[in-house]
């Protein structure tokens, strides 16, 4: 599965990064342009928006929303339009994802990779996040694209897309806690000596376990959390824009790195080539699922949640080419030396010249995995809960309950926590022939969270032209836009599925596995269980159950 490295252009190198720099702008006037279509279209709607007015006015306007679909306001809502902005921000973990890229491609890989292939990526997250966000807009519910996937396509596909989605979240969770705990693992070896190994079990356990409690507790301090660490990293990425620019001025092209490219060359190993790199990539577009989940704890997340997950996806696009592009020109400028994963292994050598930069530098590339990781738990959490209590069987009940005090999904907080250290487990005892053990998460996380995006998508491919569903009330409506933003995000995905497959085909048999196991599920829950059909919840009922979870 490797693969020879990109070289630098030598011949008119100038040339060809001012235009694909070029590219880049084009694309990002093209996501301007959508943002500004979207909130016209808002605008010019019926909706009316009620945050200017006392807060249970807007709470009454957002329960009278989720009673509609015989959801009873239970979970607090307690996010407000930064959290919004941060927790799909947060997700894409810009400076973690970053640091993996350079770690396992190189710098030398990866210039071609983040000058032509991030504006195109940038244009089919463009699409898929259109498409996420007129399915946000339309059922403001925890189950967000499986309960799109149940109205469009039937019970049984909103099952089996919820399922494809858990999958997904639980093994992304477990991809970046695996490293981040290595990513530290390796520099307390550095610093304080010992096994890097032991280190970083023992770090993914202390994450695990820090994200689990979490979950468990209220959404109030979680909220702050997030907010706290997306206004960190936005601080951050800024100071590294300034510093990297400083250090480079005046000469920002490829060409004047061009004649230090062979002693690079001779200083950094072949590492995993191109197209772990592409996956690297799309995974920095990739939120998991996080902001939707959130639903029925955000005010007003029909118009929220979707302008926060575009704002989050288009800084990342916008932010993240300057900052990528600028580090790897760095990095081509003062290379490091090591071998296999140079970057993260020549922590050591930094931590014994520098240790205050490495510390810090650590510790931010650290809080970016760990907040993402757990942004994507909580809402595996919510989506658990909000399809186990739709259940008839006493069993998943049990997960669907909320804590009165704390105003959680205490059963679901508790298997989800437990799901991503099995997961890991359970690759980690796969054969050396499978390939590495971040590879098969990273590859069974993203062909997860495809298929999940994939079910809802396609019902809403089902629907004509210039036609909607009677069930589907967007606030972000794509119009007739519609089907041409599906079609780009539907081959996209599966575009994007087949590079995963052909990386890593023991990822994607387990992928498959999971597929078969989710599909067994919903089979056995249609027939062996069909006796014991769960009643359609009255007014009454909600009532009752609003009234023991006051607000």
């Amino acid at each position: 599965m490797r693969s020879g490295r990109v070289g630098l252009p030598k011949g008119g190198a100038f040339m060809w990064m001012w235009a694909g720099f070029a590219f880049f702008c084009l694309t990002a006037v093209f996501w301007l342009a959508a943002f500004a279509l979207a909130e016209h279209r808002r605008m010019n709607s019926d909706y009316q928006t009620l945050t200017r007015y006392a807060a249970y006015i807007q709470f009454m306007q957002d329960k009278t929303e989720l009673n509609r679909y015989g959801i009873a306001q239970q979970l607090k809502r307690g996010f407000g339009p930064l959290v919004a902005f941060s927790i799909p921000f947060n997700s894409m973990a810009l400076i973690g994802g970053g640091a993996l890229l350079f770690a396992y491609v190189g710098f030398s890989g990866s210039g071609s990779l983040i000058v032509w292939i991030w504006p195109i990526l940038g244009i089919c997250a463009l699409a898929v996040h259109a498409v996420q966000a007129e399915l946000m807009s339309s059922f403001p519910t925890a189950k967000g694209g499986a309960y799109a996937a149940t109205l469009l396509s039937g019970k049984s596909a909103g099952r089996m897309s919820a399922l494809l989605q858990l999958g997904g979240q639980w093994t992304l969770v477990a991809y970046l806690n695996f490293e981040a705990s290595r990513w530290l693992g390796q520099a307390w070896a550095g610093w304080q000596g010992g096994s890097a190994t032991t280190a970083a079990v023992t770090f993914f356990i202390v994450f695990l376990l820090l994200q689990t409690l979490a979950c468990l507790g209220g959404n109030r301090w979680y909220a702050s959390f997030q907010a706290g660490s997306a206004i960190v990293q936005l601080a951050a990425c800024a100071v590294l824009l300034l510093v990297l620019a400083a250090a480079l001025w005046p000469d920002f092209a490829y060409s004047s790195l061009a004649k230090g490219s062979s002693e690079t060359i001779s200083r950094v190993p072949v590492e995993e080539g191109w197209l772990v790199g592409l996956l690297l990539l799309w995974r920095l577009f990739v939120a998991g699922g996080s902001a939707e989940s959130a639903a029925e704890e955000t005010i007003e997340p029909r118009m929220r949640l979707p302008w926060g997950q575009f704002q989050a996806a288009a800084y990342v696009f916008t932010a993240g080419y300057l900052l990528l592009a600028l580090t790897a020109m760095y990095g081509l400028a003062h290379p490091f030396s090591g071998h296999s994963a140079f970057l993260i292994e020549s922590l050591s050598v930094v931590v014994r010249s520098r240790p205050a930069f490495a510390a810090a530098l650590t510790l931010l590339i650290v809080l970016s995995l760990f907040t993402a990781a757990m942004s994507i738990l909580f809402a595996s959490t919510r989506l658990l809960g909000a399809l186990a209590r739709e259940s008839s069987l006493p069993t998943l009940e049990k997960l669907g309950r909320v804590q009165g005090k704390r105003r959680s999904f205490t059963g679901a907080a508790c298997l989800a926590g437990l799901m991503p250290a099995v997961i890991a487990g359970v690759l980690l005892l796969m054969p050396v022939s499978w390939g590495s053990t971040a590879g098969l998460l990273l590859v069974l996380g993203l062909l997860l969270h495809h298929g999940g995006l994939l079910i809802p998508m396609t019902g809403l491919l089902r629907i004509s032209r210039g036609a909607q569903s009677l069930e589907m009330y967007p606030l972000w409506p794509l119009g007739r836009a519609r089907q041409s933003i599906c079609w780009i995000a539907v081959v996209f995905l599966l575009i994007l599925s087949g590079f995963a497959v052909f990386y890593s085909p023991y990822g994607a048999l387990t992928a498959a596995g999971w597929g078969t196991a989710s599909y067994a599920l919903i089979y056995w829950r249609r027939y062996a269980a069909e006796d014991r059909k769960k009643n359609t919840t009255s007014r009454q009922d909600l009532l009752q159950l609003e009234r023991s979870h006051p607000q």
